[in-house]
């Protein structure tokens, strides 16, 4: 018995000196960390019910415009991307706010200065503070489609190009075709939408959902003044 517990007490030791121990714990935790996630993410659970109906919400009715696995890289993105958010800010029940927030639904119809409206408040800081009136817009048209360019107050590499197209909606309106940050394709594509946060991820959603948007006539040729309160 004495040598049994003498060899149990030197096993151990090496253990704890070449960290064999402090691995096996880890490997444990990892698994129990992966273990919670999947069980508060499944489907029947409550947040993964609450996360299943801000997906369908979101996607609205037009979820045939886009492939499920474009749209639903997009998600896992958001995801990865709020928890992160939310384990740095030493907060995790943000979590569902945070991606509340991304996912809330766009609307089926939508007029044109309430979408400029949209582009302000996410860009008039920066405008601010680059010492900036306006949030320039380079607009053009062509047959039945409107091209808008908005130029990102700081950087060039962040502005966004918006395709829109009457195919198929009563005269006046439009849906979001091709979406471009930068030389990055938002649009159509997986590798793109892994990009499609803030701004370019509200349009991102007004493309998925096929939103009809009025008023781009009315708003044509127009910056936005980001010195109105």
């Amino acid at each position: 018995m004495k040598e049994l517990n003498e060899i149990v007490t030197t096993k151990l030791t090496a253990m704890i000196d070449d960290g064999s121990i402090e691995k096996m714990i880890e490997g444990q935790l990892e698994s129990l960390m992966q273990d919670t996630i999947k069980s508060a993410m499944r489907s029947y659970g409550d947040f993964g019910k609450s996360l299943t109906k801000s997906i369908e919400d979101s996607i609205g009715i037009s979820l045939h415009e886009v492939s499920f696995p474009e749209y639903n890289h997009f998600v896992a993105q958001l995801v990865q991307e709020k928890y992160g958010q939310a384990l740095n800010q030493h907060a995790a029940p943000l979590l569902e706010k945070l991606l509340n927030d991304e996912l809330n639904p766009v609307p089926a119809e939508l007029n044109a200065q309430k979408m400029l409206d949209e582009v302000k408040s996410c860009w008039e800081d920066d405008a601010r503070s680059e010492g900036h009136d306006v949030i320039e817009i380079e607009w053009s048209e062509h047959n039945t489609a409107i091209y808008m360019t908005l130029k990102h107050p700081e950087h060039e590499d962040d502005n966004l190009r918006i395709t829109f197209y009457n195919h198929g909606e009563t005269e006046g309106q439009y849906h979001i075709g091709y979406i471009n940050e930068g030389e990055q394709r938002i649009s159509g594509s997986i590798t793109g939408a892994t990009h499609a946060m803030g701004l370019a991820g509200y349009f991102y959603k007004l493309y998925c959902r096929r939103t009809k948007i009025s008023g781009l006539k009315d708003v044509f040729g127009d910056n936005i003044d980001v010195m109105e309160y």
